[in-house]
């Protein structure tokens, strides 16, 4: 049965015992109403068992066994794709019953289990289901470093979205600071161009922008130079980059305005 998800038994369990049940039902009206009624019990079964496990990982699952590793990234990417779609909900849904099983099969240090808990952190943090969100993220930072790293990807992530708390917090000198680390560490070990540290300088210079509004010429610059930076190594059609100068647009368009 571990080839078979949890989730989709109870679909295949209904499948097999309206089969059954239509056997011992007399041909006739009651029949259909026999077939109407576990048929659409079996949907709403199916309907549930998507939400958890997609039906081409459980088809995955079926060849390879529930505790492949490759099914359980499936089972990430899942959550992670939902998330793209607009649906934290579902996401959250399906990390929650994932990373039970990247504890138990793959370990609490391995990086695929890491990097499902910052993703985690990062989606509850944002709704709202984190209650005190700058502890755990740090106590993440804690468990990751150590393991991958200080200038691993994950952990760069991590620290970012530390820093991003603590602005969104009003804690701006602490925000500041941190995402200035982000931005050195980064820079040290992936490069200058790296999207990371790129999204990094863009986020501190967000940050310094909003604190003093059009009148900081000196923000504007500093995203102008980050825009060049994403367009060349990220390709200008790339949403980030895209959307960052989309942003200098308007900063622009406000400095002009104001005089400035």
């Amino acid at each position: 049965m571990q080839r078979i998800s949890k989730s989709w038994r109870w679909p295949l369990a209904g499948l097999a015992g309206s089969c059954a049940g239509a056997l011992f039902v007399p041909i006739g009206g009651m029949l259909w109403v026999h077939l109407i009624v576990t048929l659409s019990a079996v949907v709403v079964l199916v309907r549930l068992a998507h939400r958890e496990v997609p039906f081409p990982v459980a088809l995955a699952q079926l060849r390879l066994g529930g505790d492949d590793p490759a099914v359980l990234r499936a089972r990430v990417l899942s959550a992670a794709v939902s998330l793209q779609q607009g649906r934290p909900d579902l996401t959250l849904y399906r990390l929650k019953s994932v990373l039970p099983d990247l504890n138990r099969v793959l370990g609490p240090d391995h990086p695929d289990t890491l990097s499902t808990r910052l993703l985690s952190l990062q989606v509850r943090g944002e709704t709202g289901d984190l209650p005190d969100r700058l502890t755990a993220i740090r106590e993440l930072i804690g468990d990751i470093a150590p393991v991958l790293g200080p200038g691993h990807p994950d952990t760069l992530a991590a620290r970012h979205c530390l820093a991003e708390w603590l602005g969104q917090d009003g804690r701006t000198d602490e925000a500041e600071a941190a995402y200035e680390g982000v931005i050195t560490t980064g820079t040290e070990h992936l490069g200058a161009d790296h999207n990371l540290v790129l999204i990094a300088r863009s986020s501190l210079t967000i940050l310094r922008y909003d604190r003093t509004g059009p009148a900081n010429g000196a923000a504007v610059d500093d995203m102008t130079a980050i825009v060049a930076a994403m367009e060349r190594a990220l390709g200008p059609t790339d949403p980030t980059a895209a959307s960052t100068r989309r942003l200098l647009t308007q900063w622009r368009s406000t400095q002009a305005g104001s005089g400035a």
